[in-house]
Formats: structure tokens, C-alpha cells, sequence
């Protein structure tokens, strides 16, 4: 399995910087930096499992799924357990290292028009972060819009390999595009908020949607294709650094992501 990979790209800063905030940042640009895509990548990687119907995982195997996890249904409790395993060798040639589980629980509701997929994780590592916490995706089944789910969750913790944490919460959109039946791609929006791994306030904004194909995440390479997002990292009440993460595509299922950090530099990740 390959790994992401990324390269750090400086640019000239040409533009002057003032105030008491830029004195006290030269070191931690590039540790954010990493941090946010980190955020993103370890939130991102785990949507697709979230779309599938329980009548999708019923006709799965192990070999279907992106990850290769094993499968396990409990039909009583309308819940489906992902299991992942570091020995097992995937054919999807951008497949992440992943281990522990996810459990997707089809939760009931007295309105039928209704229904709420969690997502919850169990020692869940994905390249070196591990996530604790869960993630509700509500439907509402109007014909307006029958394809779109709004995401909210309270309590992420997302841990790097040092066991520093990031703590957030989030409300997002997604819209799903579905061909014969089947999904082709989706779109997804919204903010978080948080504190960061040193313990600062941290927020995010979308400029615009980002976008995933399906065939691209089948073979283990989940990247948007498009999208942009604002970051800002709190050093006080008042003061913010600013930090923007745009994606793009280069070519078929290779996408890369581009960081603008505070001061102008650049980091440029692609998997």
C-alpha cells in the first residue's frame, strides 16, 4: 500500500509583516499546516462508508470496499461493523494503512420521512491518526432534495502519533450524485470548530463545495477533486492566523491539495 506523501514548497514572501502576532509565529506555520490537512484527510476518509445503505453493506465483501474491510451485519440491531486489518493487502492502489473498526448504526425514527446513519469509531487509525467519537448523517426524504444529508457531531478527537489531539465539532451538507443506480460522486460543505493540538482555538470555513468521485475512493485515493477552504488558528481572543487549503485536480483520480499558510509559504500534499 502506497503511502501519502507530500512536499513543502516556499515561496518568496514578499508581502510585510507587522503587528505582535507575526513576531510569534515563524515556527508553528508549518506544524499547522500539517495539522489541517491532517484534520482533513482523517475526516474525509471515512464518508463514503457513511452513504452506503445497510442494504448496500448486505451485498458487499471484503474485496468490494475501499480498505478491504471485513464485514459483519447485525440485522437485529440494524448495524454494520467494518473491520480493518494492518496484515491484509488491498488491490486499491492508493488504499491508506488503516486499523480498528467502524460501526454505521441505521438508528430508527418515528418519522418516516426521517432516518439517521451514525458513524462511530472503535481504535480507528488512518495513516497515523486515530479518531474517537461518532458522526450523525440525518436524511430527510423529500422530493425536493432526497440525495442530501446534513452532518453534525460534538466530540471528535482526532490524535496524531505523538498522542497530541485535536477536538472538534462540526455541521455539514452533503449532496450524493447517483448513476444506474449507483453512487458516482458527491459534495460536501460545512464548518468545524475547535481547539487545535496545542490547545488553541481553531475554526474552519468553506469558500467552495469540494467534490469526491467514487471511483476515485474505490481505488483508495480520496482526495477532492475541487474545493477551498478558510482555517484560522487563534493565538488570542483577538488574533488569528489565516491559513487557506485549496484541492485540484491534476489528472484522472490524481488530486493534489495546496496550503497557503499565514505567511505565504506553500505546502503541497498529494497521495
Amino acid at each position: 500500500m502506497t503511502r501519502i506523501w507530500y512536499s513543502i514548497v516556499f515561496l518568496i514572501f514578499t508581502a510585510s509583516c507587522s503587528g505582535d502576532i507575526d513576531r510569534v509565529i515563524s515556527t508553528d506555520l508549518l506544524v499547522e499546516g500539517n495539522e489541517i490537512f491532517g484534520i482533513s484527510l482523517a475526516l474525509e476518509e471515512s464518508l463514503f462508508y457513511s452513504f452506503q445503505t445497510l442494504d448496500d453493506y448486505r451485498k458487499a465483501d471484503t474485496l468490494s470496499l475501499p480498505g478491504c474491510p471485513n464485514v459483519m451485519i447485525n440485522e437485529s440491531e440494524k448495524t454494520v461493523t467494518l473491520e480493518f486489518l494492518s496484515q491484509r493487502e488491498c488491490p486499491s492502489r492508493g488504499s491508506l494503512p488503516k486499523t480498528g473498526k467502524i460501526h454505521i448504526k441505521y438508528l430508527t425514527s418515528t418519522n418516516v420521512l426521517e432516518s439517521t446513519t451514525r458513524l462511530e469509531y472503535e481504535d480507528y487509525e488512518v495513516r497515523g491518526f486515530k479518531l474517537e467519537g461518532f458522526r450523525d448523517f440525518k436524511q430527510i426524504r423529500s422530493i425536493v432534495n432526497p440525495n442530501r444529508r446534513t452532518e453534525t457531531f460534538e466530540d471528535i478527537l482526532i490524535i496524531n502519533k505523538t498522542g497530541s489531539s485535536t477536538r472538534l465539532k462540526g455541521s455539514f451538507e452533503h449532496n450524493l450524485v447517483f448513476t444506474l443506480g449507483n453512487l458516482a460522486e458527491f459534495t460536501t460543505s460545512g464548518s468545524l470548530e475547535g481547539r487545535n493540538i496545542t490547545g488553541r482555538p481553531i475554526t474552519m470555513q468553506p469558500n467552495t463545495t469540494k467534490r469526491f468521485e467514487t471511483k476515485c475512493i474505490y481505488e483508495g485515493l480520496i482526495l477532492p477533486s475541487v474545493g477551498s477552504e478558510t482555517w484560522q488558528i487563534f493565538r488570542n481572543e483577538t488574533q488569528a492566523v489565516t491559513h487557506k487549503l485549496d484541492f485540484e485536480k491534476e489528472s484522472d483520480c490524481s488530486n493534489k491539495a495546496t496550503i497557503t499558510l499565514h505567511d505565504g509559504r506553500i505546502m503541497v500534499f498529494r497521495q
